[in-house]
């Protein structure tokens, strides 16, 4: 339940500061053209587990190096 909680605010986070770098110029600096935030919403959740398997991956080969 906690990793679920974990995901759910980074997505959040995400999802924010994407919105945020939308608005106009002061504030934001992007164009996504045909992209969308409903992409990033379905995407990110994505993004991060891959992102998690590959710190993990990484971990276990370091710890490995060590032995």
């Amino acid at each position: 339940m906690k990793k679920v909680g974990y995901f759910i605010i980074w997505e959040i986070f995400l999802l924010s500061y994407e919105a945020a770098t939308l608005l106009p110029h002061p504030f934001g600096f992007f164009h996504y053209g045909w992209w969308n935030l409903w992409y990033s919403a379905f995407v990110n959740p994505i993004l991060l587990i891959i992102l998690m398997g590959y710190y993990k991956w990484i971990s276990t080969l370091e710890k490995k190096a060590c032995i």
